[in-house]
Order: structure tokens, then sequence, then C-alpha cells
């Protein structure tokens, strides 16, 4: 009789070990492949959240000055510094100006409380909107902010009380400005507000955690009301922002305030070789370098707190009379340390202002063509002229 034979303890043994083995390598290479996918990803979303982020700002920041002139072209709040202890990872905040070149209005009677229209609004203007008066042929012009909301339809703009600085200046002595009583000689312009920071946001609710960075746009309206400013996050995971300015030389310098009696501003008419072009006004802007930071969309697991608990260096800080490199940051403007775990993509552009090197007020011209269908919608107005103030 022939005797069956199976396998024996150490055999069974044996192989179920290398099967262990085989089993744990594969699940090792599986979560390894894993995690580097979910990391790589990440990466790839914060490299597109900065790309997109710096598209869109450098889009906005070449029209800053558009229509208006060089020295109010930008904003510098009082807390605009690096050293501000309310910035968030020390970034600066950018604050520009434009006129918007889609708002068609004219106005027929001005007042220093009031301005009165020809037509009806043609949209909403929210309460502390900026506008800009002026006169045929930009014989004179003033600024003046909403005191109100203005809704669509309406025929009048109630203002703030002139306080003799921008934007509240209210300026209309003039009488070129009464010369569009009954017609259309009197131009209203809106000055769109681009104001650009870093905020930190508790999306868990846990005041324990590190808050999320956003990149956080302010439009300049309702600034009193502290709850309803008209602001929204505009890119996500933007860490810090870093803004430096240029003369026309390529200089760096640190802008004072558009008044500053010690930095007077030059005017359309100062020579190109005056002093004044030189000074540390901000109408000497010539060029704007954004340095961005941006962390990928999902923690690297495999991180630990040592590692990349700091957002890179970058930027160019002016100190005394040298420019010099900034160091890395290890806090947020919370006083909370960065979260780890997340890896960092650095970038930095310079935008050229060409709107800053104006010799003159743009007047535009805008249809008197009411009968065309479309137009100022893509329909060219039968008198070939512009639609609005573009």
């Amino acid at each position: 009789m022939r005797r069956q034979r199976g396998f024996t303890l150490i055999e069974l043994m044996v192989g179920s070990a290398v099967t262990f083995l085989t089993v744990l390598a594969v699940s090792a290479a599986f979560i390894g492949y894993t995690q580097s996918f979910y990391t790589q990803a990440g990466i790839r979303g914060g490299q597109a959240s900065l790309r997109q982020t710096h598209l869109m700002v450098v889009r906005n920041l070449r029209m800053a000055g558009y229509g208006m002139e060089p020295p109010l072209a930008f904003g510098f709040p009082d807390d605009w510094s690096r050293e501000s202890l309310k910035a968030v990872n020390r970034s600066d905040r950018l604050v520009f100006r434009m006129r918007n070149p889609a708002f068609n209005a004219f106005a027929s009677g001005v007042s220093s409380t009031s301005i009165t229209l020809s037509n009806p609004l043609p949209e909403l203007l929210r309460k502390g909107q900026i506008i800009q008066v002026m006169c045929p042929g930009a014989l004179a012009w003033t600024y003046a902010q909403l005191s109100m909301d203005a809704p669509k339809g309406d025929t009048s703009l109630n203002l703030e009380a002139a306080d003799g600085k921008f934007p509240r200046l209210n300026a209309f002595t003039p009488s070129c400005f009464g010369s569009g009583a009954g017609g259309l000689g009197v131009y209203v312009f809106k000055i769109d507000v681009y104001d650009y920071s870093i905020r930190l946001i508790d999306e868990d609710g846990n005041p324990g955690t590190p808050d999320r960075p956003y990149l956080f746009r302010r439009h300049g309206l309702n600034e009193g009301d502290p709850v309803d400013s008209f602001g929204e996050p505009v890119a996500e995971d933007i860490e810090a922002m870093r803004v430096s300015f240029l003369r026309g030389d390529g200089s760096m310098f640190v802008p004072t305030k558009y008044d500053d009696l010690a930095h007077p501003a030059p005017d359309y008419s100062t020579p190109l070789d005056d002093a004044l072009r030189g000074n540390n006004n901000p109408a000497n802007i010539r060029a704007v370098v954004v340095g961005l930071v941006a962390r990928s969309t999902t923690r690297d697991t495999g991180a630990g707190p040592e590692l990349m608990n700091q957002i890179p260096a970058f930027g160019r800080k002016l100190s005394g009379t040298n420019v010099v490199l900034e160091g890395p940051l290890t806090k947020d403007g919370s006083g909370k340390p960065l979260p780890h775990g997340f890896r960092r993509v650095v970038s930095e552009m310079s935008v050229q202002l060409r709107n800053m090197r104006s010799s003159e007020m743009p007047v535009p011209v805008y249809t008197l063509d009411s009968t065309t269908p479309g137009a100022c919608k893509g329909v060219l107005p039968k008198d070939d002229f512009n639609c609005a103030g573009g």
C-alpha cells in the first residue's frame, strides 16, 4: 500500500512566512504609492492655486492707475508693513485702484453732498464706493465717496462729507461742473479698489489647530462695518505674500503716503529729469514685484513636526539703504506654529505699470447712440464711439 504524504509543520511555517513577507512588501509598496500619489496631487494643487493666483493678481495689477493721477493709484493703510503686528506671516497688503472702464454715467447737477444723474444708475453702487467726477475735456476733476448704497435705477448719489483728503475731496467749486446741467457734459466714473492680503480662516472650529490661509480681496466698500465689509477669499492655501516697489531706474523703495509733504508728488507736467521723479512718492512706482508662497492642498502624512515647518525665505526687503533677502518664517500671524507636513511652492513676478507713466488725465469718449440694439454689449455703436471709460 502506497503511503500518502503532506506538508510538514516546518514547510507550512516557511510557506506562511514567505507569503506574509510577500503580502507585507506588496502592501508597503501600495501604501507608499498611494501616499506618494496624494502628496504629488497636493503639490500639483498648490502649484495650480499659485499659478492662478499670480495670473489674477498680475492681470488686475497691470491696470493700476488707469484713469487716475499716479499718486492715487496705490493705497498704503496704516498696517501696511512687513513689521506690522497685524500682518499675517508678515505679509504686505497690496492695495491699488483703477477707473472701471465699463461704467457709464453722467451728472446733471452736483453739490458737496449729492450728485444728480442724467439717467438712472445702470448698476448698484455700494456705500463707500469711490467715484470720480470730471468736467468736459478734463478741465477739472475731483473725487467723492458714497455715504449709502445707491440701488440700480436711482438718479441721485449721496456723498460723505468732505474732509480735504482723498477720496472725500468733493471739490466741485470750478464753474465747469455746472455746465452739464441738462446735458452729458459732467462725467461720473467708478473707481475700483483691489485690496489683497492674507487671511487665516478657522475651518475646523478648533482654536488649538492652525487656521487655513487664503488670499483675500476687499473692495474698499462699507469699511466701517466689521461684519459686512464686502470682501471674499479668492485663492486658498496662499500662505504668504511679499510686495516690493521699484522706480523707473529699477531701484527699490518704500513708498510714502500720497500727501507726504517730505516727498511731494510730481504732476503730469513735471519733467522726466526733475528731482520729484526720484523721491518716495507713490507716483514714482513703475513696477511691482509680487512674491507668493502656496502650500500643497493636502498634508504629507509621512512628514513629522520637524520637517518643512517653515515658509521658505523669499522676496526682498529694504533695510536702511540696502536690499536684503528675507529669512524663513516659522509662525503665522496668530502666533501658532506653521502646520507641518505641507510642501511649499515659491513664485515671484515683476509687473510693469504702464498707466503710472501717464502724461495727462485720460478722457474717454462715450457713445451718444442709443438706437443700436445691443450697443455697448458687443455691437459697435453707429457713431463708432467707445461705450464706456475704456
